[in-house]
């Protein structure tokens, strides 16, 4: 899957945008409440996959929009190309939640690539071109990833229950960067949390390891003084 230098150029762009705040967040509330076309964030997790629909779609090598067949023919549904050798791309629908809403949002290509970690190619090449509704297994993948939405307000969602994602992260480097320049107190509690509890394990390892010692010891003393007792009563 030749993913890696599309996602290596986008990393870098979120990356700068968070890091110089010029990447504005909001909340899930305050989005549904907007009456304006705008591009804002979202930190979220990803509540729910809607498995019933279509997954992807078969889209034209020109614009990437939706083809129709014609016979034996491709035909674009926006530009009006006939096209060949087309290849599928993701279209998943989810539900993604922060602390004041939830909401539905639309999960494009890019961003599918990135949960899923595979092409929709693979996908449809695995499971066959007729299963279109979404295999458990690929749910599965992108259930309970929590991360930075980027969210598309614009006339043709105002009044539908569900955003257009145009990019997402879920790298723990930028959220960390997230945190710190948004959550500084937050940031540092859980990375002191995260430091104690890596202490306490060290703590229980060294704990059991001398308890393991001692049993050893103790075992072994038992056993040369019942060795020493049965020479006793031999000689």
């Amino acid at each position: 899957m030749e993913l890696l230098p599309a996602f290596i150029q986008e990393f870098n762009e979120i990356y700068s945008e968070i890091s110089t705040r010029r990447a504005i967040f909001r909340s899930l509330r305050t989005l549904k409440e907007m009456r304006e076309d705008v591009v804002y964030w979202v930190e979220g997790t990803i509540t729910g996959v809607e498995i019933e629909r279509e997954f992807c779609y078969l889209a034209c090598r020109v614009c990437d929009k939706q083809v129709e067949e014609i016979g034996d023919n491709k035909r674009c549904l926006s530009c009006g190309e006939f096209t060949f050798r087309n290849k599928y791309r993701y279209n998943i629908e989810v539900t993604v939640a922060d602390e004041s809403d939830s909401a539905k949002m639309i999960l494009w290509n890019r961003s599918s690539e990135k949960l899923i970690g595979e092409v929709a190619e693979d996908i449809i090449g695995l499971y066959g071109d007729t299963a279109r509704i979404m295999p458990d297994e690929i749910a599965a993948k992108i259930l309970g990833k929590a991360g930075l939405f980027e969210v598309v307000v614009s006339s043709e969602n105002l009044h539908a229950d569900g955003f257009n994602v145009s990019r997402l992260t879920i790298d723990d480097e930028i959220k960390d960067v997230y945190l710190i320049r948004n959550y500084p107190a937050t940031y540092e509690e859980n990375h002191s949390s995260l430091e104690q509890d890596v202490e306490d394990a060290e703590s229980v390892t060294k704990d059991e390891a001398a308890e393991i010692d001692g049993a050893e010891i103790e075992a072994e003393t038992s056993h040369t003084a019942k060795r020493q007792k049965v020479e006793g009563t031999i000689s």
